[in-house]
């Protein structure tokens, strides 16, 4: 079996869900991928601060979307911290602990550890809802509000009960695997531009197995690519099995902590 952790389904008012959706499950059976975590980006239509009307769209198609097949996918509601804080938690109890959603996703609306942000981490902690946090070291082209492998550790270390999973592991290097290490409520994904040999078997060696996830960052990369970079280290069957889908099944829950 194979859960991918990070792949994007790039929706919005003028581009359906419908045919993206089609495209991604052909493209999910051609690579023998089973289960997506379904990464809303509303940022993707082109402002970097979605506004409630956008939130409750983006919202109400994940719903879609999963009803439509929810034996494949695992929708992640996409959070705005610049909202009111009553918005954004009305919007997590409406959709995700009374509706289908399993988390939640963090882009680039504000660095990580910003103050905030703690109503929400707060009801996150509170109810043991999933989030799943994007993160880069780079040297160029760094967005105002992108965050660093070492602002999720900071945040990572004020919450020490909420369930983390920060994204790119080639973006995060190793300079990021030993940020979050002394964390054990973070995880982290494999996905962040092409495979490049040797970062995932470090990643593994620091954080142990069971802190990595397959993912692969579809559309922007390929399934078959990105899966690739597993199959270039030598795990046992059991560190296997869980980098491509025992971790994320143990992640991807709301509540009842494991």
């Amino acid at each position: 079996m194979i859960i991918d952790s990070h792949v994007h389904i790039l929706f919005s008012r003028t581009q359906p869900w419908q045919p993206l959706v089609e495209q991604t499950l052909h493209h999910m059976e051609m690579a023998g991928v089973d289960q997506i975590c379904v990464l809303p980006h509303p940022q993707f239509a082109g402002n970097i601060f979605p506004n409630k009307d956008d939130m409750l769209f983006q919202a109400e198609q994940l719903v879609e979307i999963y009803n439509a097949h929810p034996d494949k996918f695992l929708p992640l509601l996409f959070i705005n911290p610049s909202l009111p804080p009553d918005f954004s938690l009305e919007l997590m109890e409406r959709y995700i602990r009374n509706g289908p959603l399993i988390g939640t996703k963090f882009h680039i609306s504000m660095i990580a550890d910003d103050r905030r942000y703690e109503p929400i981490y707060d009801y996150l902690e509170e109810h043991d809802i999933p989030m799943l946090f994007h993160s880069w070291y780079k040297t160029v082209e760094r967005t105002t509000f992108e965050s660093t492998p070492a602002d999720i550790a900071r945040m990572a270390k004020k919450h020490p009960r909420m369930r983390i999973l920060m994204a790119h592991l080639t973006g995060a290097k190793l300079r990021g695997v030993m940020d979050i290490k002394p964390y054990p409520n973070v995880l982290l994904d494999t996905s962040g531009s092409q495979p490049e040999e040797g970062y995932l078997a470090r990643a593994i060696e620091e954080l142990g197995a069971d802190r990595v996830l397959y993912g692969s960052d579809y559309p922007i990369r390929a399934f078959s690519t990105q899966l690739g970079r597993i199959d270039s280290v030598a795990l046992s069957a059991e560190d296997r099995d869980k980098v491509l889908y025992r971790n994320a099944q143990r992640f991807f829950t709301k509540g009842g902590r494991s």
